[in-house]
């Protein structure tokens, strides 16, 4: 198939982007799929600007040669950089079907192999040092939230999506001893907190309406966690996103020394520490949302049955 067979309307490419994410979700998508393969799809006109070329003139030679741009000049991880193949892969076959072409020019592209490895385990005093990291943050809100995140994601195992997504409404506390959160999403489940998350939480939250939420003022959406910008986080705004996630996630583990740091590290820590603690596997999948019990073999790196 010939290129210029796909016409890709003159309109506000954003309005492109934004018109396929509409399109997954009258397909009935799940919302986290809806933003990843939108999110991977602005992505890839942003790199087709920033390198002259038309939308309508790519070919297969250049998603693999953005392909490359990721795993090397971005240094993305395996499974993400076939993340975004996927998603781009999808705006084109929407791009293909709005214009009535036959096919994508970018079905040859092959999908790269999953990545089933998983990161180095971190053990319990590496956990310690990055929560000791994050506390030393600055300003002191910064560091109450990149608290309460660490504890989430290592204590409780949240996925990226599940703590970007929290509202302060998902946090069931009354002030007692114990305290819930509701997790949303297609492994919705409510989850009894540890006393460490429900006081980091607690300290979290306390910043956050004493200095932040009349600074967001109708920018405020109730979210969670918030993102702080620039040298000195002087800019609030009103959400993280998973890039935002990822950095935060980064910049901890290059002040603690961890070079592998990650929501994935710290959820595969999360369920080691739960066998740990003597939880058993039923429980472990019911408090992380995991679908089969496989996965629990699959955080310990082995093929061992478990038994429920």
């Amino acid at each position: 198939m010939k290129n210029d067979q796909i016409q890709i309307p003159k309109l506000n490419l954003e309005q492109s982007v934004k018109a396929f994410g509409d399109s997954l979700r009258e397909r009935g998508k799940q919302p986290a799929t809806v933003d990843s393969y939108r999110r991977d799809a602005a992505r890839f006109v942003e790199y087709l600007s920033e390198n002259s070329i038309t939308p309508g003139d790519v070919s297969p030679e250049i998603l693999v040669a953005y392909q490359d741009y990721l795993s090397h000049t971005c240094q993305e991880r395996e499974n993400t950089v076939r993340r975004a193949v996927i998603g781009v892969r999808q705006f084109y076959r929407y791009l293909a079907a709005t214009s009535h072409a036959s096919n994508s020019p970018l079905d040859a592209v092959s999908i790269p192999p999953r990545d089933e490895s998983l990161a180095k385990v971190l053990d319990d005093d590496e956990v310690e040092d990055v929560v000791a990291v994050a506390g030393a943050g600055s300003p002191p809100s910064k560091a109450a939230r990149d608290v309460a995140l660490v504890g989430l994601l290592a204590w409780e195992g949240l996925k990226a999506t599940e703590s970007i997504g929290l509202l302060w409404s998902d946090l069931i506390d009354s002030g007692g001893k114990h305290a819930s959160l509701h997790i949303g999403g297609n492994r919705e489940r409510v989850i009894n907190l540890e006393e460490r998350t429900r006081e980091n939480l607690r300290n979290w939250r306390d910043h956050y309406h004493r200095h932040l939420k009349t600074a967001l003022g109708s920018k405020e959406r109730g979210r969670m966690f918030v993102s702080f910008k620039g040298r000195d986080a002087g800019t609030l705004l009103p959400e993280i996103t998973r890039h935002g996630l990822k950095f935060i996630m980064y910049e901890l583990g290059e002040k603690s020394g961890i070079n592998h740091l990650n929501t994935e590290s710290l959820r595969h820590f999360a369920v080691n520490r739960q066998l740990a603690l003597g939880r058993s596997p039923e429980d472990i999948m019911r408090h992380l949302g995991l679908r089969r019990l496989g996965n629990i073999a699959k955080h310990m790196g082995t093929q061992t049955n478990l038994d429920v």
